[in-house]
C-alpha cells in the first residue's frame, strides 16, 4: 500500500529503525508497509501487544544485536573458508538465537514463545569461536595447541633477537646513529651511521631519505630473523587451519542460520515497535469492518510531548464523511495528518499515542490532498496541484478507501470552488471511501448537515484570547475568524465594520449563534469533565473498598481454618495421651505400690498438661467475644475479626443481619457474626489505626529513595515500605534506587517480582527517572 508522503510515515519508520538493534532489523523496518487485510492487521497488532508484554516483565532486553550474514552463506555454499570477522558475525547470530530462545518459556506470550521456539544455535561452536578468535584481526593462541607452540617460538627468537641487539647497541654506539631497534621489511635492523658501515657486518636494507643512515641486519642475527620468518609462515598456515576447521563445524548449518536471521529480525522489530510504543505512552487498537474511527485525545507522534495537544475524533452511527472548520493555523492540517498517519502505523503493527483503545477501519488505500501553498514545489499553481492529486484520488479511491483532503475548494473562484468541491465529496462518498475534509467555505458546512453520512466539526477557538486552542470539537461547525483575528492584529475598526457591512445579515447572524453554541459547549464540557471526575474517585473508592472486604475475608478464613486445625491437634494429643494412660492404669496391678505411685504421678502430671494446653485454646477462642445484633449501637467501636482490627459502626444491623462500619478511610458493610467487642481493643483503637493498620495516604510517599544502601538494607525497608502503602491504598509508587553499578537496581527489581503486593512493575520513563527508578503498581 502506497502511503502519501505528506502524512510522513517514512519518518516513524526512522524512529522504528533506531530502536533495532541488529542491521537487518534497521533495514526491514525502513520498508515495513500497512497491511490491507483486516486478519493480517489484527496479527500484527497482537503481536506487539505480546512484544510489550513481555518487555515489561523482562528486566533485561529480550532481544540483542547481530548482522547480517548473506555474504557469509553464500561462501560457505561455495565451500570457501570464513575470515575471522566473518566468524564472529556468525557466531553473533547464533549468540543472538541463544539469547532470545529464552523467550520460549516465556508465560506472557503464546506468538512470540512459539517464534523462539523455531531458533538455532550451537553451543559448541559459540564457545569454539569465542575461545578462538579474539578479534577481526586477531586469533587467540588457544585456538589450538600446534599455534601456541609456534608463537611460543616467535616469542623465544625475538627475544634472542633483542638480547643480541642490546649488547651491540651497549657495545658499539659510536657507529650508531640511534640506540634504537627497528625494522624494516619484517626483519630486525639497526641504524648504522653510512660512514661506519665496514664496521658493521651484516646486510643493508635500506638507506635514509638523507643518505647518513644504512638500516643494516647485524650477520649475528640473520638465522634468527629466517627462523622467525618461517615460524610465521607456519602460523599463517595453522591460523587458516583454524579457520578452515571453524568454517566446517558450521557449514552445515546455512539453512538454519538463514532462517534463525529472519526470526531475529522480526523479533527485534516486534521489541523495537514495543520499546517505541512505551516511549509513545501508547495503546493498542481494536480493528472494525464497521467503518467506525474513534481515537481518544490522540497525540501526533512527531510534535514534541510538551508542544502536542491532544485530538479526539469520532466517526461512528453511520457517519462517514467529516468537514472540519475554523481558523488557519487552528490545528485541521495536523488533525487530518493524525487520523491518516494512525491509520498507516496500525495496520503496520504501531501501538497509538492516545487514551484508551483505539478504534479504526482497516483501509487498502490511502489517499491525501495535504500540503501549504508555500511548499508546492513545482510550477503548477495552487489549485491545479491540488486538483492533480484530488483527480488521482477520484479514479481509484472505493469502498475501502481513506481520503483525506486539506483545505477543499481553496485556490480558485470561491463560488467554482464550492461547487466542486460538493460534487468531489459527493462523488466520493457514493463510491463508499470514508473522508476528511478541511475547508473554509461556508456552502460546505451546508452541504454536510444537509447530507446522511456527514458530520461537521471545527477547530475551537478562545473568542476571549482570540488564539485556537487546537482542539477538535464534533458536531459543530466552525468559524475562520477572520474579522477578529485581522482586529487582534491591528486592522483598523473602520475597515472591520465595512467589512461587516459587506457580509449578508443571514451570515453574521449565523456566526453570533455559532459564537454563542460554542460557549455554552465550552460549560457543559467543563461541567461533564468535573462529573467524570468525580465518578472516577467514586469508583476507586468503591474498588479499594471491595479489595479490602475480599483480603478481610480470605483472611478470616486462613484463621479459621487454623483454628480448626489446631482444635483437631489438641483433641488428637489428648485422645493418645487418655489412651495411654489407660493402658498404664491396666499394667499397674502387677507393679509393687513404689512404682505405682510413681507411674500413677507421671500420669497425673501428663494429663494436667493436656487440660492445660485446652484451656490455653479456649481462653484465645473467647478472645473475640461475639456479639449479637441487639447490642450493636450507631457509634460503638466494635472489633472486626478477620482484619483484627477496630472499626465504628455507623448504621446498625439491617434486617439482613449486615453491620455498616468506618475503618480508617474505609466504610464497609460486615455479617454481625464477624465482628466481636473487646475493651482492649477499643481503648487502643484510635492509636492503632492511626499508625499502624490504616495509615492516612496523606502520611505516606508516592515514592522511595534507597540510594546508598546495599541490597540486603534496601530490601527490608522497602519491604516496610510497600506494606505501608498497600494499606494507604497507593496504587502505584515510585523505588529510585540509581543505575550505579546495576547491583542495587537489579536486587531491588528482583525482590520486586516475587512480592506479595506488587501487582506489575516497569523502568520508569524519561521523565520519572529513568533506568534510576522503577515504577510499582500495587494489587
Amino acid at each position: 500500500m502506497k502511503i502519501p508522503v505528506s502524512l510522513e510515515y517514512k519518518k516513524i519508520l526512522e524512529l522504528l529503525a533506531q530502536k533495532a538493534l541488529s542491521g537487518p532489523g534497521a533495514q526491514q523496518a525502513m520498508n515495513l508497509q500497512p497491511q490491507g487485510d483486516i486478519k493480517e492487521a489484527r496479527f500484527l497488532m497482537e503481536k506487539t501487544m505480546e512484544a510489550e508484554t513481555i518487555l515489561l516483565h523482562h528486566a533485561s532486553y529480550p532481544v540483542r544485536g547481530f548482522s547480517a550474514i548473506n555474504a557469509e552463506l553464500k561462501r560457505m555454499k561455495a565451500g570457501a573458508s570464513l575470515s575471522a570477522g566473518e566468524l564472529l558475525r556468525v557466531c553473533g547470530v547464533m549468540r543472538a538465537a541463544k539469547h532470545a530462545a529464552a523467550l520460549a518459556k516465556d508465560e506472557n506470550g503464546q506468538v512470540i514463545p512459539a517464534m523462539a521456539q523455531g531458533l538455532f544455535f550451537d553451543d559448541a561452536f559459540i564457545h569454539r569461536v569465542e575461545e578462538s578468535i579474539i578479534a577481526e584481526d586477531e586469533i587467540a593462541d588457544g585456538a589450538s595447541s600446534e599455534l601456541a607452540r609456534i608463537r611460543r617460538a616467535i616469542r623465544k627468537e625475538n627475544e634472542f633477537i633483542r638480547e643480541k641487539l642490546q649488547g651491540m647497541i651497549k657495545n658499539s654506539s659510536k657507529y650508531l646513529q640511534d640506540a634504537i631497534i627497528t625494522q624494516r621489511g619484517g626483519r630486525y635492523v639497526v641504524p648504522v651511521k653510512t660512514e661506519h658501515k665496514g664496521d658493521v657486518a651484516g646486510i643493508v636494507h635500506e638507506k635514509s631519505a638523507s643518505g647518513a643512515t644504512l638500516f643494516v641486519e647485524p650477520a649475528s642475527v640473520v638465522e634468527a630473523n629466517n627462523r622467525i620468518r618461517e615460524l610465521e609462515g607456519a602460523e599463517a598456515a595453522e591460523i587458516a587451519a583454524v579457520l578452515q576447521a571453524l568454517t566446517a563445524m558450521v557449514s552445515g548449518y546455512r539453512e538454519e542460520l538463514k532462517a534463525d536471521v529472519e526470526l531475529l529480525t522480526e523479533l527485534d522489530i516486534l521489541f523495537a515497535k514495543a520499546s517505541l510504543a512505551r516511549e509513545m505512552k501508547a495503546v493498542p487498537v481494536e480493528f472494525n469492518e464497521d467503518n467506525i474511527i474513534e481515537i481518544k485525545e490522540g497525540r501526533h507522534p512527531l510534535i514534541e510531548a510538551d508542544r502536542v495537544v491532544p485530538v479526539t475524533v469520532n466517526m461512528h452511527d453511520g457517519i462517514t464523511a467529516l468537514i472540519v472548520t475554523g481558523p488557519n493555523t487552528g490545528g485541521k492540517t495536523v488533525t487530518l495528518k493524525l487520523v491518516g498517519l494512525f491509520c498507516a502505523m496500525a495496520q503496520s503493527g504501531f501501538l497509538l499515542p492516545a487514551l484508551g483503545t483505539v478504534k479504526l477501519p482497516v483501509f487498502d488505500g490511502i489517499f491525501a490532498d495535504i500540503g501549504d501553498e508555500q511548499s508546492i514545489e513545482q510550477s503548477l499553481s495552487t489549485f491545479s496541484a491540488h486538483m492533480k492529486s484530488i483527480i488521482y484520488a477520484v479514479k481509484h479511491a472505493g469502498n475501502r478507501s481513506l481520503v483525506l483532503l486539506d483545505e477543499l475548494g481553496a485556490g480558485t473562484d470561491p463560488q467554482e470552488g464550492s461547487a466542486l468541491a460538493q460534487a468531489v465529496l459527493a462523488h466520493l462518498h457514493g463510491n463508499g471511501a470514508m473522508l476528511i475534509a478541511t475547508t473554509h467555505i461556508g456552502e460546505l458546512k451546508a452541504f454536510a448537515t444537509a447530507h446522511d453520512g456527514f458530520e461537521n466539526a471545527s477547530m475551537e477557538f478562545n473568542a476571549a484570547t482570540l488564539t485556537p486552542t487546537y482542539r477538535l470539537i464534533m458536531g459543530v461547525a466552525g468559524r475562520s475568524n477572520a474579522l477578529a483575528i485581522s482586529k487582534s492584529l491591528g486592522l483598523p475598526a473602520e475597515i472591520i465594520q465595512a467589512a461587516q457591512g459587506y457580509m449578508q445579515s443571514e451570515t453574521v447572524e449565523y456566526n453570533r449563534l455559532i459564537e454563542v453554541a460554542e460557549k455554552e459547549r465550552a460549560k457543559a464540557a467543563k461541567n461533564l469533565r468535573k462529573s467524570n471526575d468525580m465518578l472516577q474517585d467514586a469508583r476507586r473508592e468503591r474498588e479499594r473498598a471491595e479489595r479490602a472486604l475480599e483480603k478481610a475475608a480470605e483472611k478470616r478464613k486462613k484463621i479459621l481454618e487454623k483454628a480448626n486445625e489446631k482444635a483437631i491437634e489438641i483433641i488428637d494429643d489428648a485422645r493418645d495421651a487418655t489412651e495411654e494412660a489407660i493402658e498404664i492404669a491396666k499394667k499397674l496391678k502387677t507393679k509393687p505400690e513404689a512404682q505405682r505411685t510413681q507411674m500413677t504421678q507421671q500420669v497425673r502430671q501428663t494429663l494436667a498438661g493436656k487440660k492445660q494446653t485446652i484451656e490455653k485454646h479456649k481462653k484465645l477462642q473467647k478472645r473475640h467475644q461475639a456479639l449479637e445484633a441487639s447490642e450493636i449501637r450507631e457509634g460503638d467501636t466494635v472489633l472486626i475479626i478477620s482484619m483484627d482490627a477496630p472499626a465504628t459502626v455507623l448504621e446498625p444491623p439491617n434486617a439482613k443481619g449486615m453491620v455498616k462500619l468506618q475503618a480508617g478511610i474505609l466504610k464497609m458493610e460486615l455479617p454481625v457474626g464477624e465482628l466481636a467487642k473487646t475493651e482492649q481493643e477499643a481503648q487502643q483503637q484510635k492509636q492503632y489505626f492511626s499508625s499502624v493498620n490504616l495509615k492516612s495516604r496523606s502520611n505516606i510517599s508516592a515514592s522511595i529513595d534507597l540510594h546508598g544502601q546495599t541490597v540486603d538494607d534496601a530490601t527490608v525497608e522497602l519491604d516496610k515500605y510497600l506494606d505501608d502503602a498497600f494499606l494507604s491504598g497507593l496504587q502505584q509508587v515510585t523505588v529510585i534506587h540509581g543505575r550505579g553499578t546495576g547491583a542495587l537496581m537489579k536486587g531491588v527489581r528482583a525482590h520486586l517480582r516475587n512480592h506479595p503486593h506488587v501487582k506489575k512493575m516497569r523502568q520508569g520513563e524519561y521523565d520519572e527517572g529513568g533506568p534510576g527508578a522503577t515504577i510499582v503498581e500495587l494489587k
